[in-house]
């Protein structure tokens, strides 16, 4: 059996890939979204903690995961690794290609949130690409400095908005574009001074970001992708997602 951490691009991808394989999958998300269960899919959901997620390898006959989670769930990474490696069941991480660094005045790149934060100048306007979750970390910037929030337009991302306290009237509701005119119709509507974005790479449309954003005259700050633990085997394409699992067929059962 194998287990896929999903919720993105590449997750519907693996998900695709393995029914076309006829391979046996679960496939896993921290909240409850629309999946169409077949005879070789199934579907759970929720947070897992490295015990609660050794017990389900255990369980479940887990021999193989794809990892195709964001690759800014650090904490879902971490968790992964160290449970997989002491189980030792082989990590498949299929992920972004992350694209050539720009250079250019307006663009610049960091590790950490807080780096972010000291490069914001007071009484400019912020627009956060980087969801919801990071509100509540950019909370210091926008109760004093007029910031927009992108996020998605379903109840959960609203509940966690609210409960911020982040006005309602500057929230973005829609997921990003490679539409290079409507992300500068966002920034030129909204008198837009600076983004923050995460480095995504194309599935994140993030060249169409940064377009964007020089078209404007608007300076991008970019939150570099975390490292993905050395345990894990790295694939971009899934040309590559195949050619792993067919490396690791011999654990299937």
């Amino acid at each position: 059996m194998i287990l896929v951490f999903g919720g993105t691009t590449e997750g519907k991808k693996t998900a695709a890939l393995l029914e076309s394989m006829g391979l046996p999958f679960v496939y896993s998300t921290k909240t409850n979204i629309n999946f169409d269960e077949t005879k070789h899919a199934s579907y759970r959901y929720g947070a897992l903690n490295e015990t609660q997620l050794e017990r389900y390898l255990i369980e479940s006959n887990i021999q193989t995961i794809v990892n195709a989670s964001h690759p800014f769930a650090e904490l879902l990474h971490y968790t992964i690794a160290e449970v997989a490696e002491r189980l030792q069941i082989p990590v498949i991480r299929f992920g972004r290609q992350l694209l050539p660094k720009k250079e250019h005045p307006l663009v610049s790149y960091v590790h950490t949130y807080d780096e972010a934060l000291d490069l914001l100048q007071e009484n400019k306007t912020l627009l956060a690409l980087t969801g919801v979750q990071s509100i509540k970390r950019l909370a210091p910037w926008w109760q004093k400095n007029i910031t927009y929030f992108r996020i998605l337009n379903r109840p959960e991302s609203l509940a966690i908005a609210n409960e911020s306290n982040f006005p309602k009237n500057q929230l973005i509701l829609g997921l990003p574009s490679a539409e290079l005119d409507k992300e500068i119709d966002i920034i030129t509507t909204n008198k837009i001074n600076v983004l923050l974005t995460k480095e995504t790479g194309n599935s994140g449309f993030l060249s169409t970001k940064i377009e964007a954003a020089l078209k404007t005259n608007a300076q991008i700050i970019i939150i570099e992708q975390p490292k993905i633990p050395e345990y894990f085997t790295s694939v971009f394409s899934e040309t590559e997602l195949q050619n792993s699992l067919t490396n690791t067929s011999s654990l299937w059962v």
